[in-house]
C-alpha cells in the first residue's frame, strides 16, 4: 500500500501536532478513506509577512488534509468573493492535484467536495456577505486570505458565527497599515493575544521552496531604490510611511456614517483586456475627501459596463459621470443607454494636478470596502532613479485605474478656488 508523505513547514507544527506521513487506507467495503492525525491546539492562527513564504499554500495543504481526515466544513473568504476564484479556490485546486489526490475531490467553481466524506469547502466574500453565514449550520474552520483587507465589522461579526467545538479560524496577511484590524488584535505590539492565538512572522528565507524566479523578483524589487516597498513586499513591514507613495501621509482608512443629502461625485476609467474598468463614488466634507464605493473589475463588455457599476455603486444610474475621453464610442453607447456619462477634459499636465487636488484636502478618508482603491493608494508611486536611489517627480503609471477615476469625478472643481465645492458641483 502506497504511502504518501507530507513535508509541512516548521512554523505550521507546533500549532496542529501534525503527523508527518499520512496513509491511503482501503477499507473491506472498496472505499478509499484518507487518514491523519491532527490535533488542534488554537483557536486563531495568524501567519504574517512578506511575499515568497509560502504562507498561503501552507494553510492550504492543511486544509485539505483536514478536509480528508473526517467531515468538515471549510469557509474559505477574501474581503470580496470576486477575488477569490483567483488566489484560494485556484491554490487549494493546486494542492490538491499536487497531492495526487484529484480522484477524491470533486471540484466546482462555488465548492469543493471531499468524496470520501462529504467535507467541503465553500468560498464567500465576507463584505457584501457576512450575515448570510449564520445560515450555515457548522463551519469547522475558517481560512482568511489577505485579512489585511477585513474591516472591523466584518471581523466583529465572523467570529461569534464560527462557534463548532474545535472550530479554528487560519488567517494568511501582509499587514499594510497599523489600523489593520487583525493587525491590531494579534501582531501589534500592544496586542493582548491570549493563549488561544497562535501568531507567526513567515519569512520567504523559511520557504524550502523559494526559488530562483522568486529570488529574482526580489532581488529587481530590492535594488528598485525604494526600500519601505521592498520591506513591505518582501519582509512584511507595514507600508503606511513609502516615501516614494505620491498620497503619503494624506490618507487613511476609516469607516464613517455618510451625512444626509451630501453631493456626490462619481469617475469611470474604462479597462481593456487587461486592465480594469473602475468606477469611484465620493464626497467632500470638511475639506475632507471621504471616498464611499467603488467598482473594479477585468473584461465588462461596452453593453454591461453601467449595470455593473450600479450593482456597486449607489446612483450610478441617475447622477453625472466623468468618464475617460479616449473612449467616445463607449460613452455614447453608455449615454444611449440613459446613463448620465461625459468625458473628462484631460490635457497637458491633468495628471499632476489632479494628485496636487487631492492632496490638497485634509485628508482623504478611504472606507473599508473600497479595497481596490486602499491597493491604489499604497502603491502609486513616483519612480525611484535606479543609479541615486532618489525619488523623482515621474509617476509610474501603475495602480492608478481607481485613482484616474477619482481625478476625473473631481475634475470640474479642482481649479476652483471657492471652498465651498457643493455649490460648484451644481454649477
Amino acid at each position: 500500500m502506497k504511502s504518501k508523505h507530507v513535508t509541512l513547514a516548521g512554523w505550521i507544527k507546533p500549532f496542529l501536532d501534525t503527523k508527518e506521513v499520512w496513509e491511503e487506507v482501503i477499507t473491506k467495503t472498496g472505499k478509499t478513506k484518507l487518514v491523519s492525525k491532527i490535533t488542534p491546539k488554537y483557536r486563531y492562527c495568524v501567519a504574517h509577512g512578506g511575499r515568497g513564504g509560502g504562507k498561503s499554500y501552507e494553510i492550504a495543504t492543511l486544509l485539505v488534509l483536514l478536509a480528508c481526515q473526517k467531515k468538515n466544513t471549510i469557509l474559505c473568504s477574501r474581503s470580496l468573493k470576486g477575488a477569490i476564484a483567483d488566489s484560494v479556490h485556484a491554490l487549494l485546486k493546486i494542492v490538491i492535484d499536487n497531492l495526487e489526490l484529484s480522484n477524491y475531490f470533486h471540484i466546482t467553481r462555488e465548492k469543493i467536495i471531499c468524496k470520501i466524506n462529504g467535507s467541503e469547502f465553500i468560498f464567500k466574500g465576507l463584505l457584501r456577505n457576512i450575515d448570510s453565514l449564520k445560515s450555515i449550520p457548522v463551519i469547522n474552520y475558517v481560512w482568511l486570505e489577505e485579512a489585511d483587507n477585513l474591516t472591523w465589522n466584518s471581523w466583529r461579526t465572523l467570529k461569534p458565527t464560527i462557534r463548532a467545538n474545535n472550530s479554528q479560524i487560519f488567517i494568511s496577511m501582509n499587514p499594510k497599515n497599523k489600523t489593520d484590524c487583525i493587525y491590531r488584535e494579534f501582531i501589534a505590539d500592544e496586542a493582548v493575544k491570549g493563549d488561544d492565538a497562535y501568531v507567526v512572522y513567515v519569512h520567504w528565507s523559511d520557504n524550502i521552496y523559494f526559488n530562483d524566479i522568486l529570488n529574482n523578483e526580489r532581488l529587481r524589487d530590492l535594488n528598485a531604490g525604494d526600500m519601505d516597498l521592498y520591506q513591505h513586499i518582501w519582509e512584511g513591514a507595514l507600508l503606511e510611511h513609502s516615501d516614494a507613495q505620491i498620497f503619503k501621509n494624506k490618507w487613511v482608512v476609516e469607516e464613517f456614517i455618510e451625512p444626509e443629502n451630501m453631493y456626490a461625485y462619481y469617475g469611470l476609467d474604462f479597462g481593456y483586456s487587461v486592465d480594469p474598468t473602475a468606477a469611484i463614488r465620493c464626497y467632500i466634507n470638511d475639506n475632507n475627501l471621504y471616498i464611499t464605493h467603488e467598482f473594479f473589475k477585468v473584461g465588462v463588455e461596452i453593453d454591461h459596463i453601467g449595470q455593473a457599476c450600479e450593482r456597486y455603486i449607489p446612483g450610478f444610474k441617475e447622477s453625472r459621470v466623468v468618464a475617460d475621453n479616449s473612449r467616445p464610442e463607449t460613452i455614447s453607447f453608455m449615454r444611449r443607454q440613459f446613463y448620465r456619462v461625459e468625458g473628462c477634459d484631460k490635457g497637458k499636465g491633468s495628471i499632476e494636478d489632479g494628485i496636487a487636488f487631492i492632496r490638497s484636502f485634509q485628508k482623504v478618508i478611504i472606507h473599508p470596502r473600497c479595497t481596490e482603491l486602499i491597493k491604489e493608494f499604497t502603491l502609486y508611486s513616483y519612480k525611484i532613479d535606479p543609479h541615486s536611489n532618489d525619488i523623482t517627480t515621474i509617476i509610474v503609471d501603475k495602480h492608478n485605474h481607481g485613482i484616474d477615476a477619482l481625478r476625473y469625478a473631481l475634475e470640474r472643481i479642482m481649479k476652483k478656488t471657492s471652498a465651498n465645492y457643493d455649490i460648484l458641483a451644481r454649477l
